[in-house]
């Protein structure tokens, strides 16, 4: 069968799960517990989502000591932990989301993932959706560096062999746009996530689309 990719990666947060209000309303529990004077707003929180956890705290706190962000990493952990188990919190698939994996497996497209989240979390997150029999590789800020630095995108394109030049990473975020674009592979911007579509157009995606099912129309597009 002709298409364009052999390979997507997704990320996960603000591109597969509709998980914003869950992160930002665990985060603003960990400050309260550390007893940061902070109220973070959605918009803050969604600034930082994608990067490594320990980054994306430092960043909403950047003045303070290394034991404070410690402190806040664990706490941030375990309330995101006790809200998603509660289900307190919204944090479901977006639309399409099923339907658009199926089609791509269903068509030999390899798919990998590649998130700030941590392995345990991303295991979980994807256990949850039932979502983990549609991906080879998982790859987390644990086994590379943070966004935006490809080493996600690397280790998968060392792994799995793919030419760079049939592989799209598909992200809400500056971060996914920049990383997948330093591995060398195409990118494509989802606009419904966490960052706004001016500031993803600022990153040059080769792609944008409104929805997920138009992934699976652009990498199953014949280009012959």
């Amino acid at each position: 069968m002709s298409r364009r990719f052999d390979l997507v990666i997704f990320d996960c947060d603000g591109t597969l799960v509709d998980s914003l209000g869950l992160i930002a309303h665990s985060m603003n529990l960990a400050m309260q517990e550390i007893g940061a004077d902070v109220d973070l707003t959605q918009a803050q929180v969604a600034d930082v989502v994608g990067l490594a956890l320990d980054k994306a705290v430092n960043r909403l706190l950047p003045d303070s000591h290394a034991h404070l962000l410690d402190e806040a990493v664990a706490a941030y952990r375990k309330h995101f932990r006790i809200l998603a188990d509660a289900q307190t919190v919204d944090a479901g698939l977006f639309p399409g989301v099923h339907d658009t994996l199926k089609q791509l497996q269903a068509s030999g497209v390899d798919m990998a993932v590649a998130t700030g989240k941590s392995l345990q979390g991303l295991k979980r997150n994807l256990q949850e959706h039932d979502l983990s029999a549609f991906f080879t590789w998982l790859k987390t800020a644990e086994s590379a560096p943070s966004k935006p630095h490809p080493g996600m995108v690397e280790q998968i394109l060392a792994e799995s062999g793919a030419d760079p030049d049939r592989v799209l990473m598909v992200g809400d975020t500056d971060y996914d746009m920049i990383m997948g674009r330093d591995a060398g592979v195409k990118t494509c911007a989802v606009s419904f996530g966490c960052h706004d579509r001016q500031r993803l157009e600022r990153a040059k995606p080769d792609f944008f689309v409104d929805t997920l099912s138009a992934v699976a129309t652009l990498a199953l597009s014949d280009t012959a």
